[in-house]
């Protein structure tokens, strides 16, 4: 007998994107230092997907209106786990084991689009990829991520 495929938020996703995009959810150090608004640029969350609209509007230049590749890779990151929350059963969690970032073109000032998806997903890892879009379309950043699935206590620190 084959499992069906869930495509909802399970409840405790739901509980955690709820408490994200309102702002309640007490962010992480490394977020909140990287100044990673998702109670604002998060616009859209499903099982499997996220939609992010970034107003870029220059603070992360590495000279004009152009991002700091770095910034990119964090930024990324969060999408590409964010995805991956997204499609997690209760009491799961998860941990970034590889991130690839592409630049295909300079980001520059403005609206930024990122999709983030998940690819595949199976009992212990889950494969995600997240691109970055201009106001025109154009595909500046593909990125792409390994998330190792556990419970939810076995990620603790000791």
């Amino acid at each position: 007998m084959t499992k069906t495929q869930r495509t909802e938020l399970s409840a405790q996703q739901k509980d955690f994107f709820d408490s994200l995009k309102s702002g309640k959810w007490d962010l992480p150090n490394g977020i909140k230092a990287s100044d990673i608004r998702p109670d604002e640029w998060l616009k859209d969350v499903s099982y499997g997907h996220v939609l992010y609209e970034w107003p870029n509007d220059g603070t992360h230049d590495i000279m004009p209106n152009r991002l700091f590749g770095g910034w990119v890779a964090c930024l990324s990151d969060h999408i590409v786990s964010m995805t991956m929350a997204s499609a997690l059963e209760d009491n799961e969690w998860f941990t970034t084991t590889e991130l690839t970032t592409r630049l295909f073109r300079p980001v520059s000032n403005g609206l930024i689009t990122i999709e983030g998806n998940l690819i595949s997903r199976g009992r212990t890892s889950g494969f995600v990829e997240a691109d970055w879009r201009d106001d025109k379309g154009r595909l500046l950043v593909r990125v792409s991520a390994v998330k190792a699935i556990r419970g939810a206590g076995e990620l603790t620190v000791k």
